[in-house]
Order: C-alpha cells, then structure tokens, then sequence
C-alpha cells in the first residue's frame, strides 16, 4: 500500500478537516478527497462521517490512527534528519539558552491551544514551558524546577527587607499575562484557594514587569533565577513570596517523532545542562 495515504490520512484525522490537511501538505482538496477513498477501498471501511459542517473518525479510523501513528514518526524522522531546531522556550529561562548554537529561540505563545497546534504541524521542534499535555503522541519531560519570589524596588516607601502576608495584599502588583490549565500563575502554583491580589498592571513580559517595579511602588514576581540575574543591576530588591506554593516546574514538550533523533537529543541535553547548570 502507498505510505503517501497513511500521511494523508493521518493529517485529516489529526486536523479533523480535509481543507486543512490539504493546506499542511499542500495539496488540492480533491486530491485528500482521492486519497481518503483508495485508503477506505483498501480497508473496506470509511473513515470519517459527516458531522455538522465538519467530520469525524469513524471507530476503525482511530484504530488505524493508533496503529500507525508511531510508525510513520519513525519514517518521518528516519526521512528528515534535522541540523537546527526551533524552539519555544519561556521567558523564565531564555537568558540561560541563548548562546546555544543550531537553535532559534522564540517565546512561548501565550495561548496553550496555539503550542500544541505548532508541534504537531511541525511549526516548532521543541518547547520549554511550565505547560503540560496528556496528548499522547507528545513526550513531556520534567526537568528542572524554581521558586517564585516577588521583587520591589530597593526604596520602596513600606516594604523593606521582609515582605509580609499582609503587605503582600494591601500592596499593588504587576502580574503576568500568562494563563496555564486556565489559571493564573499564583493559583497554579498553590494547592489550595488564594486571595486575589491587587493588579494594577498585567504584561506578557517579565522584562517588562522588572522594569516596571524598578520604576514604581508595585510589586513584580518572577523565578529566583532571573531575580538573582537582573535584580541587583535595576535597583531591585528579592523575597521569598508569603504563601505556601509549589516550585515552578518547567517542562521539556516534543512529538514523539524526535524521542531518538540524535540531533535532537542532543539539543534536549545541551538545553537542559543550560538550565539546571549540571555538567
């Protein structure tokens, strides 16, 4: 059997649209249409059944999807030996990766959704994020893990050398833009139920958050590392946050096809020595 409908069936099963699987393998709709109907005459069941405006698989498509779902990586991977990868990386740990070579960093997108999306359409190779995934053809690794810290200017009218539970509320914060499992960052972090804080500014950048404490009476947070990194040259001053919260645990997020790639392995080691700092 040609392998060419096994990738074409399996970008319409993974996109749930022939106009989209047509657009990734840049190809007609009426040759996907084609495809799909010489892989169903060889199977001798459909595929996928009008739903709405869309389809959906029918129950042997999703037992031929995971049939040859891991298979077809491996070709994939065995096809197209990599030499650069792009990566998504979080802001939290950019500074520690950016001198390595065969790389291009950008930040992660905003929204989880988007992430998954460019993995599997191979838009990226890598990401770097506190997010996870339960996608089964995704390997997520965890690697490395921080503490949260707040900062304030070292002149800051109340709060000096300690930050109290009660100065962390009755004080204004600058927070992050960034929403994982559909929570905040403090509500992420913590097991139990937090108080809203006051936010009196929210940005997708922890570059800006700094900059705006040095310049302001808020308050900014951030992982110790890019505090301990930045803080002292902007006038900054570190403390432990007053609550009871998990570590920041940040994630290694790759499709399957790469698990044994040599030149991505490698880049995932060279990576994670950067962050952790091991040898």
């Amino acid at each position: 059997m040609d392998l060419n409908l096994f990738t074409t069936f399996l970008s319409v099963y993974k996109h749930k649209s022939i106009t989209i699987a047509a657009e990734e393998l840049d190809l007609s709709q009426p040759a996907v249409s084609a495809a799909l109907k010489r892989l169903e005459a060889s199977i001798g069941k459909p595929m996928f059944v009008r739903e709405g405006r869309g389809i959906v698989p029918t129950g042997a498509a999703v037992a031929l999807a995971n049939k040859i779902e891991s298979p077809m990586s491996v070709l994939e991977t065995v096809n197209g030996q990599q030499d650069h990868l792009n990566v998504y990386c979080s802001e939290a740990v950019l500074f520690k990766v950016a001198h390595i070579e065969n790389i291009t960093l950008g930040e992660t997108p905003l929204d989880e959704a988007s992430i998954i999306d460019d993995l599997y359409t191979q838009k990226i190779d890598l990401v770097i994020d506190v997010m996870s995934s339960k996608q089964h053809s995704l390997i997520v690794e965890e690697f490395h893990e921080e503490d949260a810290v707040c900062l304030t200017r070292v002149d800051h009218p109340r709060i000096k050398e300690q930050l109290s539970f009660d100065q962390y509320y009755e004080e204004e914060h600058i927070a992050l833009r960034v929403r994982r499992n559909n929570l905040n960052t403090i509500e992420y972090l913590s097991d139990k139920p937090v108080k809203s804080r006051k936010v009196r500014i929210e940005t997708s950048s922890i570059a800006s958050m700094l900059s705006l404490a040095a310049r302001s009476d808020f308050i900014a947070s951030s992982t110790r590392s890019v505090a301990e990194e930045f803080a002292p040259t902007i006038g900054l001053r570190v403390h432990s946050i007053p609550l009871e919260l998990q570590k920041i645990k940040f994630n290694m997020i790759y499709h399957r096809r790469f698990a044994n790639d040599p030149f991505h392995k490698a880049k995932r080691d060279e990576l994670r020595k950067a962050i952790t700092g091991s040898r």
